[in-house]
């Protein structure tokens, strides 16, 4: 199962917030990760945990999607061989 860690949570935009920015960190069985963000409008969330809940929500089929097709390479490939 992929370890998912919230890194990004902040209002959005800066200048003129309407919501949050909620971004995640993913990292897969055999080591790949990525990262994905999404906004989540005050509306769909008045707390900060409302909102990573939100964006979980909203990313959730993304996240599976990705996170299978990234399992599916070898966890050698990227591996520093040694050569002596």
């Amino acid at each position: 199962m992929a370890k998912i860690i919230v890194v990004r949570l902040e209002p959005y935009p800066s200048d003129e917030p309407t919501g949050w920015a909620v971004g995640f960190n993913v990292t897969c069985d055999n080591g790949r990760t990525f990262y994905i963000d999404t906004p989540v409008s005050y509306d769909e969330a008045k707390t900060d945990e409302e909102a990573v809940n939100k964006a979980y929500e909203k990313l959730k089929e993304s996240i599976d999607t990705q996170v299978k097709e990234l399992e599916k390479k070898s966890s050698l490939l990227g591996k520093e061989i040694s050569n002596g």
